[in-house]
């Protein structure tokens, strides 16, 4: 593991499989199962420690913005990357098939 920060929470590693050169986890030292799972004191400095991580990458690497993408299911620890980019394209998307109208508007109720 290749550390390039930590503190008595939070730690960051650059990623075994990046996405692109000097792509980042962030993750908790304590055991926690999602971002979600965390107190809200927790989860302000985790965002913290990653905001902080972010602008060191903008700051070190030849990159416009740096994504972040929060999945949380491969990995059952809280964690998040960081990856710096140049051009949009360069992060997978979140983009599926377009639902249904009748579902999306039920979907949208039932989040209400």
């Amino acid at each position: 593991m290749h550390e390039i920060r930590r503190d008595l929470r939070h730690v960051a590693w650059l990623a075994e499989r990046p996405v692109r050169p000097g792509h980042v986890v962030v993750a908790t030292c304590a055991a926690v199962d999602s971002v979600f799972d965390l107190s809200p004191e927790a989860h302000a400095a985790l965002w913290t420690f990653v905001h902080q991580v972010a602008r060191s990458l903008r700051e070190r690497l030849p990159c416009e913005r740096v994504c972040v993408s929060v999945i949380g299911w491969a990995v059952r620890h809280a964690h998040v990357h960081l990856v710096p980019t140049t051009a949009p394209g360069q992060v997978p998307g979140l983009d599926g098939p377009p639902l249904p109208a009748s579902e999306m508007a039920a979907l949208a109720a039932r989040l209400r």
